[in-house]
């Protein structure tokens, strides 16, 4: 039986974990994406998301879409980049559990009791100390530094303080606990979360997933090593920043930035340059337009300092999202076929794995979800309730199309 257990390839032992992340995760956008049908026409009355229906969505999206897919993403990539074996599953499902139920305390928290908040978000600190545990160990146990370790560590380091900066204010919400300097914590929460946990990540697994996706022969560097520090340092001067009122800091960061995007921009289109594969990559050239655009919009809204807040609908609903779904559309079909054709005799008859899924088709319907959320963005920014909720529509409707496409690879 033993002997059994360690023919299963490591990203085959975990595939009811990973999936369950997925599958969490999926479910929580939907959710959050109708929900923000209704709640759009009060967000553009009080023009501002800093009230409980905009702190419901942006944890739905970030804490509980774009995470719990991320980190079943990343157990599986962890193991692939390093030929190893996850430091342990068992960890893994108690992780899932007490994520999964501080998340949901969390969100209801914002419109039942907000002291849910602080008991919800001890069982996420709960989950994310065995997430990072789990990950760490998996690092420690192989013994290797490369730049996919580099990048993952800062990232982690990122996501604890992003949870520890939101329990501080969850104990100001909840408790009346008076927070020093609330307006420094909430946005070094932002920071953290957004730019130093999630972008970070998108980063560092775009240098794996981008060439593998490809099928190219550039491979990452030593400049790999100063884009993840740059940026990272970048992040870090923003959320000093905050807390010391230094603007030159913050200018430098946003320096590091542009520079580090910059250099990643440059990098990916080497990826693209060197493309030896002829087959079709699907919905990963969207994912990979994205980056040279996301990079375009944030010189923009730094150079003219206005449309911050429309800007974070961009960065979550369309780079966070748009990436995420892309990288689904590889990663699940080739996570599922060697798990659905295990033997030489089910491979002979086996599909292809690109014809699992109508790459163009999926392709056309996840560029129809950022028109929506184009649509959206501009009714937030000229106050157009209507033009906003049609956006809103347009993109739920595409994303419950494209999800369903996804769902359609367990038919084989």
């Amino acid at each position: 039986m033993n002997t059994t257990k360690r023919k299963v390839p490591p990203h085959l032992h975990i595939l009811k974990l990973s999936f369950s992340f997925f599958a969490s995760g999926m479910l929580l956008f939907l959710i959050g994406m109708v929900a923000a049908i209704w709640f759009i026409p009060d967000l553009i009355q009080f023009e501002s998301f800093r009230n409980s229906m905009g702190w419901f969505l942006a944890h739905v999206f970030l804490l509980g879409w774009a995470t719990m897919v991320a980190m079943g993403a990343s157990y599986q990539i962890t193991q692939i980049v390093l030929v190893t074996s996850l430091y342990s599953r068992t960890i893994g499902y108690i992780h899932f559990f007490c994520y999964l139920v501080g998340f949901i305390g969390l969100v209801s928290g914002f419109f039942i009791n907000m002291k849910l908040i602080v008991l919800g978000g001890s069982f996420i600190v709960i989950g994310g100390f065995l997430y990072v545990f789990n990950l760490c160990m998996t690092f420690i146990r192989k013994r290797i530094w490369n730049v996919f370790v580099f990048g993952v560590t800062l990232s982690l380091t990122a996501f604890l303080m992003t949870i520890f900066l939101g329990i501080a204010m969850g104990l100001g919400y909840g408790y009346g606990v008076d927070v020093e300097k609330y307006e420094a914590v909430f946005k070094s929460h932002m920071w953290m979360g957004i730019a130093g946990w999630l972008s970070g990540l998108i980063i560092v697994y775009s240098f794996k997933l981008l060439p593998m996706f490809y099928v190219s022969t550039k491979k990452v560097t030593t400049s790999s090593y100063w884009i993840i520090g740059f940026y990272h340092i970048a992040v870090w001067l923003h959320v000093v920043s905050f807390w010391n009122s230094l603007n030159w800091l913050a200018n430098l960061g946003t320096f590091f930035i542009m520079g580090a995007i910059g250099w990643f921009v440059f990098y990916i289109f080497q990826v693209r340059k060197y493309r030896r594969g002829k087959l079709p990559i699907g919905t990963v050239r969207v994912a990979f337009y994205l980056i040279p655009i996301m990079y375009f919009l944030f010189l923009l809204s730094n150079i003219t300092d206005a449309f911050q807040e429309e800007f974070i609908i961009i960065l979550i609903l369309g780079w966070f999202s748009s990436s995420i779904l892309s990288y689904l559309y590889k990663i699940i079909p080739f996570l599922w076929w060697p798990y659905r054709y295990r033997t030489k005799e089910d491979r002979k008859t086996a599909v292809l794995l690109y014809e699992m899924l109508p790459g163009n088709r999926m392709t056309l319907e996840l560029c129809v979800y950022l028109l929506g959320i184009t649509v959206l963005v501009i009714g937030f920014v000229f106050k157009f309730t209507l033009v906003a909720v049609l956006g809103q529509i347009l993109a739920v409707s595409c994303v419950i199309i494209y999800i369903v496409e996804l769902l359609k690879v367990f038919r084989y």
